[in-house]
């Protein structure tokens, strides 16, 4: 028996790990409302909501690295993850509570001011949990194919089940009203709504964390314990041999290049859906129900496609298509190619977009997550120190702060193309949906092109990988 084979991990661990992905999963649903809830409901400034969205991810960035680097050379008998994942539990849950049950009653400059606190909060403590976690990856799986294995496992999870979490407050707790003006208003402008939404969201984070912890629990004797670094010089010479491999690099610029189209334009994603499509709360729950699919297919395409035709030869590929599919409703619809809102081929055309985007896009990042766990060896082999979590959070780092950046581009979007205020959708006028688009479109298409080809300059391949294994004592 080989040792990958009796390091193997147990069924329960590998489906742990996964639930994990949840907490990340639907903090990314909270924070992705936070600029129409904040600006549309709550009545902000696009400009100062876009703005805190940017300072967060910068601070969330910048604590990263740190937390990474911390549970690397963390010493305890709960190993160098666990104590990181078990403390973040609770005030992850309740800062994501928060963040979308404001006060009543504060005035802007107040409700500006919860709003950083709770949002660098959220994003914080979910990454107290996230990091450590997520660097379980390559200690779980060393086989390259079984990495690919245990990264669909952790995506299919991770995308399932916020899913079905928006499916049910879309359809059950975003409810429709009418305004004080006497207009009929879709759920997901319903401040009432949030409040609800926002405890159904920190009940499933908080029990996501705790169930990925002690299901995990019992992998902490089996996995690796760092070597002692008794110098600052020794953690410095390992942070920068780590972000200077040139592997690492290739990654970690693709993601930085889509996290500036992600930054720019990814708040406009419910803006899209509420005032350029004009769906109602059921409608988007509807075309969240049909994405259903597009996890479970990517867990069965993924790890095939990975292991039979080379997991970077299929992310650029799957990232490719999936930019074009992104693209082609909007087009369609600049285009004059489509009925108007509210025919059913609306959205039958979105969801069958969607489901085919959104695939290609999972199956993507099941593998450039693969291939990032392959960069673990090839820095050990470099450095003689496993740094699981300083590569995964500098990635991070990395994609955040631009991803930063262009998100307080958001805001100046809303604002240049003078988008209203509390807006009732179908009374937008339609040359601001129209610049909105036109904005859209190619700051989508440049990015994607340009990550794309910096994914081509990755070079590890299976040889390279069993080579390093080889090279270092795991």
């Amino acid at each position: 028996m080989t040792q990958v084979q009796q390091n193997k991990i147990s069924k329960r661990a590998r489906l742990s790990y996964a639930i994990g992905s949840i907490a990340f999963g639907l903090k990314g649903i909270a924070l992705g409302l936070v600029m129409i809830f904040y600006n549309q409901v709550m009545g902000l400034p696009a400009a100062w909501v876009s703005t805190v969205i940017g300072l967060a991810l910068i601070v969330d960035a910048i604590v990263d690295p740190l937390i990474g680097h911390i549970s690397d050379n963390w010493e305890s008998r709960l190993g160098r993850r666990h104590p990181f994942m078990y403390l973040s539990a609770l005030p992850a849950s309740i800062a994501v509570w928060a963040l979308l049950n404001p006060p009543q009653g504060l005035s802007k400059e107040s409700l500006i001011g919860y709003l950083m606190t709770c949002t660098i909060s959220a994003r914080v403590f979910i990454s107290l949990f996230e990091i450590p976690n997520a660097s379980l990856l390559p200690e779980l799986a060393k086989d390259y194919d079984e990495r690919t294995v245990l990264s669909t496992y952790r995506s299919l999870v991770g995308l399932f089940f916020p899913i079905v979490v928006v499916m049910i407050a879309m359809s059950v707790l975003m409810t429709p009203f009418v305004n004080a003006q006497g207009q009929h208003m879709p759920g997901q402008l319903n401040v009432s709504g949030y409040a609800r939404y926002g405890v159904l969201l920190g009940v499933v984070i908080f029990f996501s964390i705790m169930a990925s912890c002690i299901g995990t629990h019992g992998e902490i004797k089996k996995l690796h314990r760092p070597k002692r670094q008794s110098q600052w010089r020794d953690h410095l010479h390992t942070i920068r041999r780590t972000m200077l491999d040139p592997n690492f690099l290739a990654l970690s610029i693709a993601g930085m290049i889509a996290g500036v189209g992600t930054g720019l334009v990814g708040g406009l994603t419910e803006y899209f859906n509420t005032y350029f499509w004009e769906l109602s709360a059921s409608e988007i729950s509807s075309l969240m129900g049909a994405i259903l699919i597009s996890p479970i297919a990517a867990a069965v395409l993924g790890p095939f496609l990975g292991k039979r035709y080379g997991k970077k030869r299929v992310a650029i590929w799957n990232f490719f298509l999936s930019m074009f599919f992104g693209v082609l409703p909007i087009t369609l619809r600049l285009l004059d190619l489509l009925p108007s809102n509210g025919s059913p081929v609306i959205l039958g055309l979105l969801i069958v977009d969607s489901i085919f985007s959104v695939t290609l896009v999972i199956i993507g990042v099941i593998l450039i997550t693969s291939m990032m766990a392959d960069v673990v060896e090839e820095v050990q082999s470099k450095t003689g120190q496993r740094s699981e979590g300083l590569i995964f959070s500098a990635d991070t780092m990395l994609k955040q702060i631009v991803t930063g950046v262009g998100s307080m581009g958001t805001g100046v979007v809303l604002d240049y193309i003078s988008f209203p205020e509390k807006a009732v959708p179908g009374q937008v006028p339609a040359e601001v949906l129209h610049r909105m688009a036109v904005i859209y479109l190619p700051i989508t298409t440049i990015t994607s092109l340009f990550a794309i080809a910096a994914i081509a300059f990755y070079s590890i391949s299976r040889a390279d990988h069993e080579r390093n294994v080889l090279s270092v004592k795991l």
